[in-house]
């Protein structure tokens, strides 16, 4: 019989015991991945990893949000909008509404992307 290398076992017992203590089967709960005080710390960080991730976590909220409304908040990016560019809309967003910041990320973005570039009817 193979020997499991410690981590995996560590990792084999820690997710099904996270699973039981995360509420009954078939609960659903809400859970914020990251907040607007995360990303304005990350975006205004001097460290382009945490940038990066940062840049990411809004490109992905600019695409579901394509068309779609994001927490209630309508934008329309243009396409040469660069990810460094939407990251500086949210974090200069965040200067200015420092009150936000403990909202949710995905809410936080929309509002800044939806001040940033509202859609325009044709």
């Amino acid at each position: 019989m193979p020997t499991v290398p410690l981590r995996l076992r560590a990792l084999m017992t820690a997710v099904p015991a996270a699973l039981l203590a995360s509420g009954p089967a078939g609960a659903i709960e809400h859970r914020t991945y990251a907040t607007g005080e995360m990303l304005h710390r990350a975006l205004q960080s001097g460290k382009t990893y945490e940038q990066g991730i940062a840049r990411g976590y809004v490109g992905a909220v600019a695409d579901i949000g394509a068309g779609e409304p994001v927490n209630g908040f309508l934008f329309c990016v243009p396409a040469t909008a660069t990810l460094e560019q939407m990251g500086t809309v949210v974090r200069d967003w965040l200067d200015r509404h420092p009150e936000s910041r403990n909202y949710a990320g995905k809410g936080v973005v929309g509002a800044a992307l939806a001040d940033a570039y509202p859609c325009r009817r044709k």
